[in-house]
């Protein structure tokens, strides 16, 4: 009986643990962090992707790195870590493909599953600060 009051807590605390690790959105590593930074950090810098402050002025690279901080923060509520990946594995495979039989850029990207263009353009819109007319040209 003893043996029983003992279990039934551990056993309550193991369920409760199980479906709160169930609430959480798998995290992005840091690495992943890094990269999607990164790629808005060079959108910024190369001039790809004008940014201006509300005065009309271009703001510092410490501005940018927020920024780019504040983009990767809305990106990963929009984008599940499994439908990035996977995105970023079929692009690479694409390329892959591409280089071999010597296709164009446009074939790699029609070549992407709807799930991985989706997310493409949630990055290109999230990440770069493109609009969806910017992102199909």
């Amino acid at each position: 009986m003893k043996l029983i009051k003992t279990v039934k807590p551990l056993i309550a605390l193991l369920f409760g643990t199980l479906v709160l690790s169930g609430c959480n959105a798998e995290s992005y590593p840091p690495e992943v962090k890094t990269d999607l930074v990164s790629l808005c950090m060079e959108g910024i810098l190369s001039g790809q992707t004008n940014v201006i402050d509300k005065d009309g002025k271009k703001p510092s690279a410490a501005d940018f790195l927020k920024l780019c901080e504040f983009r990767y923060g809305e990106f990963i509520k929009e984008v599940p870590l499994a439908d990035y990946l996977a995105q970023q594995t079929h692009l690479y495979e694409s390329f892959q493909r591409a280089y071999r039989q010597k296709y164009v850029l446009e074939d790699v990207y029609n070549s992407l599953s709807p799930k991985d263009k989706e997310t493409f353009a949630i990055t290109s819109k999230v990440m770069l600060g493109l609009e969806t007319e910017e992102v199909e040209q």
